[in-house]
This record gives structure tokens, sequence and C-alpha cells, in this order.
């Protein structure tokens, strides 16, 4: 298994190695990197900044930023129901692109885009945790990041691809100094609940949000000794 970091967007800083995972075979080549400083989403093509290799089962992660041009229209038909039933295509891809827009000048938040073998599969969302919503649910440090998952609903029950997806977050975000735990909030029926137990996530807590009740799921750095 192989991961390579390319970061063609974001100011310099220290960081180290981190335990990779139990399938991978050599040391990974980590950048040295800022996270969540604001970018560009308007490039008509967005270069991997992260890709990820797994032999076992033959497939290839790529993470790279978000394309407004092209990933809008994908990441609609991804949503629930619940959350476009209220809008028509064309005016609810325009609040995609107004919030996202919102999401690039921001410095609590990032913007990813995931395919996998070249077939777009997910698209994940990090924010530093103490300055998101979440934190006023739970006692958030400094170095608590929450990642946001929308998979493509095809492709969810893929728990191969899934595994490999957050497998390859932990990678990536874990080369930034700054990260120290990575958490998910999850509704109580979600298919990722056992995937996150295998990505080496634990229940954090159990949360009641004023929409839903949802669990929240952690995972820290491993440091080499």
């Amino acid at each position: 298994m192989s991961t390579s970091f390319n970061f063609p967007f974001a100011a310099s800083a220290t960081t180290g190695y981190f335990e990779a995972h139990p399938m991978s075979s050599s040391p990974l080549e980590i950048g040295r990197t800022m996270l969540c400083k604001p970018v560009s989403y308007a490039a008509v093509q967005q270069h991997p900044v992260c890709t990820k290799f797994f032999p076992l089962n033959q497939f290839t992660v790529k993470v790279r930023l978000l394309c407004l041009g092209t990933d809008l229209p994908v990441i609609y038909n991804w949503l629930p129901w619940r959350f476009t039933r209220f809008m028509k295509k064309d005016a609810h891809i325009r609040h995609l692109n107004e919030t996202y827009n919102c999401i690039a000048d921001s410095s609590s938040v990032q913007s990813f885009f995931v395919q996998v073998n070249e077939t777009a599969a997910a698209q994940v969302d990090i924010h530093h945790a103490i300055q998101d919503d979440i934190s006023a649910y739970y006692e958030a440090k400094p170095g608590d990041y929450r990642l946001q998952l929308l998979m493509d609903p095809e492709k969810e029950n893929n728990h191969e691809w899934t595994l490999g997806i957050l497998q390859t977050f932990q990678d990536f975000f874990f080369s930034f100094t700054e990260v120290e735990r990575l958490l998910i909030s999850l509704e109580d029926d979600s298919n990722l609940n056992c995937t996150l137990e295998k990505a080496g996530f634990t229940l954090e807590a159990q949360v009641i949000t004023p929409d839903k009740k949802v669990k929240l799921y952690r995972c820290g750095r491993k440091i080499v000794a």
C-alpha cells in the first residue's frame, strides 16, 4: 500500500510521521503544509492532493480539492431527498455554489472530492471542531477536526471502498501537525457505523441536536516511537 501527497494550495509548516495502516508496506512520504486555508474551487481541473493504492482489492483512492464546475451536479444527486425536495435542481445547485464559495474563503473548513479508480465516490468537508457547531455538544480541543462525509449512495454499501476512503483521509489529515483527533458524527442507522470501527474510530459520545440524535466517533493520531 502506498500513499503520496501533493500540496499546491497552502503555506509551509513542520510536520512528522505517524503510524501507517497495518496493510502499509512502506513509510509514508508526508508533505509539509497547513490545513484549512482559503483556496479556490473554480479551477476547471483540480489536481490530486493525496493518492493511495490498495493492492489487496486493487483500487486507488484519489483526493482533490472541490471543483465547482463539475462536482456540484454530482453532489446534488447524492443528497438525500429530504434536503433537495424544497428546491428545483438548478436553484439547489446555485445554493450549493454559494455555500462552497463561502467555504473557499474560510480558514476553519475545507472541501475535497474523492474518486476511486477514477469514479466519483464521495465528498468530504473537514471542519476545525472548535469553530464548528459540533463544539456546542462536546468539549472540543484545538487539535480536533470533524469530517463530514457524503458518499455516493450507490457506493455506500461497498465497504472496501468506504474503508479505503476513510483510511486515506486518516493518512492525509494526520500528516498535518495541527490535527490531533478526527471526529465523525453519524445517525444511529447509518451504514457507516461498522466501517468507522474497522478504520479505528471509537464512540466518543451520543449527541442530541435540535434536528436528530447522532453518534460522535473519534480517532486519534498514533505516533511512531
